[in-house]
Parts: C-alpha cells; sequence; structure tokens
C-alpha cells in the first residue's frame, strides 16, 4: 500500500491530475508551510499551502502514487564529504566511479550479459582488485537512485560493529550501585550526581587494583549513555531479582525514550469526571468514556473518541482514525469562543502501547495494525507505569480540565460534599466537544510541560520537521481497513454479519472467482451497518458490499442492532425476520423519546448509548420518523382517554422494553 506524506519527491493524484512536490517553504516551524508543486503532464508549477493538502487528502481527493514511495534502507551522510576519514574517502569515490559510470551507459540492464562485462571493464580501468559483484553494484545503484544525491554512496563504517556496552563489567556494577545510592539519598538525583559518584567509586576501587588492571572511568556524556541502555536494567534484574529491577530503575526514570513524532504511541480509557445532558431534555445522561491516543515524544493528543458505551472494540477504532486522518478545524457550537489554533497531529505510528483490556485483544485491532505496519505493544499486567505518559495525561484530562466545569463528579465521592453534579450539569455533547478540543488546542497545548522543558505545540512541530508524518494512499484505503472485523463464508444468497443479509453485483466476481464456501474477511463500521468491505483471499483491495435492506441497515450502529435483534427474540420471532427488525427499530426509536426523559440516570445513559451519541455524533439520534419504512404492526390497540387533548402523543406501542438487568 503506497503512503502519502508531505515531502519533496512524493507524487500523487489531485482531482485527476498528477503532481510532484518539487520544493517546501515554512519560515517558522509554527507557521503554515508553503509548498510548490511541478504538474507532471506540463511540468506547470502551483503553490499549495499544507494545510491546503491535508484538506483535500480528509476529504478524499488525494492519492499517492507508488511511484514516491520507496525507502532507503539507511540515513543520507549529511556531514562535507572533506570530513571523511581517508579509508571513507577511498570506498567513497571507488563507489562513486562505478555508480556514474553505470549511469553514463544510459539504458542499460544488471543480467549477467551486460553489468559483468561492464564491471570487469570498469575494475581494469581502474585498477581495482577486488571489483564488487552484480548484487551490490545493484544495491549502491539503488540507493543512489532513491536519493538522487552521490552522498548516498558514502560508507557509514560507523554503523558496523557490536552494539553492546564495551565498559568494562565492573564498571557496569559500580554504576547500579551509584544509582542506587544516589536515588536513596535523594528522589530527585540527576545524571551529573550519578557521574561524581562512580567516579569516586572507581577511585577507591582502582586504588585496590593492580596498574595494569586499573578501571577507566567512563566520561559524563558515556555515563547518560549508559543510563539509558537497556542492558543496565537487565544485569540487575540478573544480580537481584526482576522486583528489585523494577522498583530501582523507576526510581531512577529510565523510561523510554524517543527521538521522534510518531516513534511511540499510547492509547487507554477513562470515565470522564463529568456528567453531560442531552440537546433535546437537558436532563443529565451520565459520565461518558473517553478514549485517548497520545504521542510520547512530544505528549500531544493524537487523536479521541467519546461515548456512553464505556470501553470497547468500537470506541478504540474511532479514536483510532481520529488520530491517523488530518484533523478538520474545531466545529464551534458554544457562541464567542473561538479555538485559536488548529490540531496539527496526523499519521501512522510505530508502535501502539496499550494494556490488557479486552478490547485491544482481538482480531479487530490486530487486523488494522497488520494493515497499517504498526507494531502492537502490550504492557504486563496491573502495571500503568509503562505507559505512564496517558495515564498521567488523562489525570490532567479530569483533574484541571472535566472538574473546573459545573457538572464535575470529582474523583472522590467524599470530595462532593452537598454538591450534587447532576444539578449543576449544563454541557451537552456538542458543547463539551467544543470545550475540550479548545482546551487541548489553546491551553493544554501551548503550557510548558515539564517533563519536555517546552510546550507539546512547540515539540510536535520540532519533531515533525525530523520526521514527517505518513498516511494511508488515500482516505477510502484508511476506511477499508480500520473497522471491526470478522470472517464469514461467500454464499449465493450474499454474506450475512451479526444477522443482516449483505449482497449486491459487487459480491458476483469474488464468487465466481472462488465459489462458495469461500472464507473472505469483513470489515464494517460499527456506527454505521449499511455496507461493509469484503476482502477475497489474495485480494489486495476489497469490494464495499451494500446491505440488502437499506431501509433497517443505514446509519443503524451495532449496539442498537443487537439491542433490536434480542427484542424480537424474546418476542418469540426469528431474529434475523427483516420486517420484525423493522417494526422493533420503529418501537425502539419511540421508546428512547420516553427513557431519555427517565427519572433514573443510569436509564438515561443508556438511552444516549442506544441513541449512538458520540464525539463523532455529538447530535446523533434514532428518530422514530426515520426509523421504519414499512408501517407499524397493524391497527395496534391502544386504550383512548376521553380526557386526552388533541395533540397528545400516542401511546408507546407495548411491544419494546429493556429486559431487568440490562441497563447498563
Amino acid at each position: 500500500m503506497a503512503n502519502f506524506s508531505l515531502r519533496v519527491g512524493q507524487t500523487f493524484e489531485l482531482e485527476g491530475t498528477t503532481y510532484q512536490i518539487e520544493r517546501l517553504h515554512r519560515a517558522d516551524p509554527q507557521d503554515i508551510g508553503q509548498v510548490v508543486l511541478q504538474r507532471c503532464h506540463d511540468g506547470r508549477t502551483v503553490l499549495k499551502t499544507e494545510q491546503e493538502l491535508l484538506s483535500a487528502y480528509a476529504a478524499g481527493r488525494i492519492s499517492a502514487s507508488d511511484a514516491s514511495t520507496s525507502k532507503a534502507r539507511s540515513p543520507l551522510q549529511s556531514a562535507p564529504l572533506n570530513g571523511l576519514s581517508e579509508v571513507q574517502m577511498r570506498e567513497f569515490k571507488r563507489r562513486r566511479a562505478y555508480v556514474l559510470a553505470l549511469v553514463d551507459q544510459g539504458s542499460f540492464t544488471f543480467e549477467s550479459e551486460f553489468i559483468e562485462p561492464f564491471i570487469a571493464a570498469k575494475a581494469a580501468e581502474m585498477g581495482d582488485a577486488a571489483p564488487p559483484s552484480r548484487a551490490t553494484l545493484w544495491r549502491w545503484h539503488s540507493r543512489f537512485k532513491a536519493f538522487g544525491d552521490v552522498r548516498a554512496l558514502v560508507p557509514l563504517f560507523g554503523s558496523r560493529g557490536a552494539k553492546a556496552s564495551r565498559q568494562d563489567a565492573r564498571v557496569l556494577e559500580l554504576l547500579a550501585d551509584s544509582v542506587d545510592a544516589a536515588f536513596k539519598l535523594s528522589p530527585n538525583a540527576t545524571g551529573a550526581d550519578i557521574h561524581e559518584r562512580l567516579a569516586g567509586r572507581i577511585d577507591l576501587e582502582n586504588a585496590r587494583r593492580l596498574p595494569d588492571e586499573r578501571l577507566q572511568t567512563p566520561c559524563k556524556r558515556t555515563t547518560y549513555r549508559l543510563l539509558a541502555r537497556v542492558e543496565a536494567y537487565d544485569k540487575t534484574v540478573l544480580r537481584e531479582g526482576e522486583a528489585s529491577a523494577d522498583r530501582r530503575f523507576r526510581i531512577a526514570k529510565l523510561g523510554p525514550r524517543t527521538q521522534c513524532v510518531l516513534e511511540r504511541v499510547e492509547a487507554d480509557h477513562t470515565p470522564l469526571d463529568l456528567f453531560l445532558i442531552d440537546e433535546v431534555t437537558w436532563l443529565p445522561l451520565g459520565r461518558p468514556t473517553l478514549t485517548v491516543f497520545i504521542d510520547h515524544y512530544s505528549r500531544f493528543p493524537l487523536g479521541y473518541y467519546l461515548s456512553f458505551g464505556g470501553t470497547s472494540a468500537a470506541a478504540v477504532m474511532g479514536a483510532l482514525r481520529h488520530a491517523i486522518l488530518p484533523k478538520s478545524p474545531v466545529v464551534e457550537v458554544i457562541p464567542d469562543l473561538p479555538v485559536q489554533h488548529l490540531w496539527p497531529c496526523f499519521g501512522i505510528m510505530d508502535v501502539l502501547v496499550l494494556d490488557n483490556g479486552l478490547e485491544f485483544h482481538g482480531l479487530d485491532l490486530e487486523s488494522v495494525a497488520l494493515d497499517l505496519m504498526i507494531r502492537l505493544q502490550f504492557c504486563p499486567k496491573r502495571t500503568p507505569r509503562f505507559k505512564g505518559s496517558i495515564e498521567r495525561y488523562l489525570k490532567t484530562v479530569n483533574y484541571f480540565f472535566a472538574h473546573q466545569i459545573p457538572g464535575a463528579a470529582m474523583a472522590k465521592l467524599a470530595d462532593r460534599g452537598d454538591y450534587d453534579p447532576q444539578r449543576h450539569a449544563l454541557l451537552t455533547m456538542g458543547e463539551f466537544k467544543h470545550l475540550f478540543e479548545k482546551w487541548v488546542l489553546d491551553v493544554y497545548a501551548q503550557t510548558t510541560h515539564r517533563g519536555l522543558g517546552t510546550t507539546p505545540w512547540a515539540k510536535w512541530h520540532e519533531g515533525v520537521g525530523r520526521r514527517t508524518p505518513q498516511l494511508p494512499a488515500d482516505l477510502k484505503s484508511l476506511q477499508r481497513r480500520i473497522g471491526l472485523v470478522r470472517e464469514r463464508a461467500l454464499r449465493p444468497d450474499g454474506i450475512t454479519v451479526e444477522g443482516i443479509r449483505y449482497a449486491d453485483d459487487s459480491l458476483l466476481p469474488l464468487l465466481k472467482k472462488w465459489g462458495a464456501g469461500t472464507k473472505v474477511r469483513v470489515v464494517f463500521d460499527a456506527e454505521d451497518l449499511g455496507d461493509v468491505q469484503v476482502w477475497g483471499p489474495e485480494e489486495p483491495d476489497p469490494v464495499t458490499v451494500l446491505a440488502a435492506d437499506q431501509a433497517y441497515a443505514k446509519g443503524l450502529t451495532l449496539t442498537q442492532h443487537q439491542l433490536l435483534r434480542q427484542q424480537v427474540r424474546e418476542a418469540g420471532k426469528d431474529a434475523e425476520d427483516t420486517q420484525a427488525l423493522i417494526t422493533a427499530k420503529y418501537q425502539m426509536a419511540v421508546a428512547l423519546e420516553q427513557m431519555v426523559t427517565s427519572r433514573k440516570q443510569r436509564t438515561r445513559r443508556r438511552a444516549a448509548q442506544l441513541h449512538g451519541i458520540t464525539s463523532t455524533k455529538p447530535q446523533g439520534r434514532l428518530e422514530p420518523a426515520s426509523a421504519a419504512v414499512a408501517p407499524a404492526p397493524k391497527k395496534a390497540e391502544v386504550p383512548k382517554r376521553s380526557t386526552a387533548a388533541a395533540n397528545d402523543p400516542p401511546a408507546l406501542l407495548p411491544a419494546f422494553r429493556l429486559a431487568p438487568g440490562r441497563s447498563e
């Protein structure tokens, strides 16, 4: 799958026209960058801004070309060539002579009939006693072609050799003792304190050794590097046990180190300490669950998802989709509350760090991560410190944001006193979304982070200067891969997922090619069961298959559908009876209007979940008027009241009810 990024040489299609990025210009890391494009078919220069291109990508109007996605295996030599050692310079000139001579041939091939006589002739001309092989010359040429610069041929001898520490084992032991002593004396011990203690211990050790056996004291920079190495941790585990090593290295604060944005992203959920209200009734709905993805390098939130449904695979997919895609400007719901900054974060992460929740362990996330080449890393059980960045951020959200808003539930019940958060709640989902994004972009991101020494906003832009975020080839590629995953068998009547049949002409080629009974991969959006993506065996791309009954499935959420099936079964009918489901859908829409006005907060929260109110659909509503295309059951008998007003609503149909004990 081709990736798209804002980098020189990137080729992409915009509204049917192919462009190539010629130059990027940004006067200041926080300014809106200018992008110089060249139209490939006529060479005309076009000027765009980075935000215009990202908005076009988010709208699905940009698709990357495979020709621009090749990646070099190692970085380009950026130091001046005259700073190379004599050996490096000699090898560089040798490689350059072979590659440039090959390029001067114009048309050439790496077949043995051509390349071997060429290598022999060039070696004789240069007096090279050890000419390169055909594979070596191909590798040099590929690297030169990928970078378009002869500096790509500079030999990186410095990358050779063992990566383990070359320090004496006794020095490492003394270092571990120095760390222990320094942090026992003060929890705020620094690397300089540890280095001074290490130097003193080595001096005492050398006083007892023969002159030719004395240890060499590492410099201060080496001491800092040793503190960050995993090998020191492993040595402590062997000497004192894993529990002692965990305690020691947690005190020493030798956590994970990241060098660029999107290298490590952490994810987790938390119930917000805040009650939200319904947009129609203004009654409290409950505390929503917040799912957040945060970039470890910059501590900038990449994306989030809010819902009343608790932790789930659907919430994880919603947050992941929001994290990867470029962000649209904030929808301003509250008057006179403008958001001053755009949300700059987007891109595919390298490593996603998770806990052991059931929503993270499953085929859904594993399949998406495999498609997007994201490595999943699960923390040991009951060890939240292994993803401390997200844990600290979620605490910041509750204590420094949610607790400052009317309707705050407080972390501890004893802290409430006589304060009733439900009586003071005043924000709807849409209003909270606006306020939350303003706080993230204009307050949190602009406040100096103690662990970074700068703001998350500045740190993100600093990291983007080193690494350009990668995106899937286009919006459809992402939408086809992020979702819940099921495995189903091809059948002449289509594919059945969660009791809904999907069948149209787009499925016919797969059926003809592979035959009935073949296992296929199905990906669908839990917030809209109107269509699914079907991947045949060994097929590079899926086909979109619509639900056979669009009147029922279009816009229906998985939670709503599962409850409808349950109600139909309890009524003694077939759970896949479409007419029964449509009738139950209408009845549920009417019942939800009653549930949302219930005196029980638990029932109102359940109604918000069934309505599908989330951060992506803050005004989600299952309306009775649009819930059923087919008419309700014939002439349902409703008792007449002689005192009823002419404009009273019809009585609720009795078929729909919430089973006892299922209100959560």
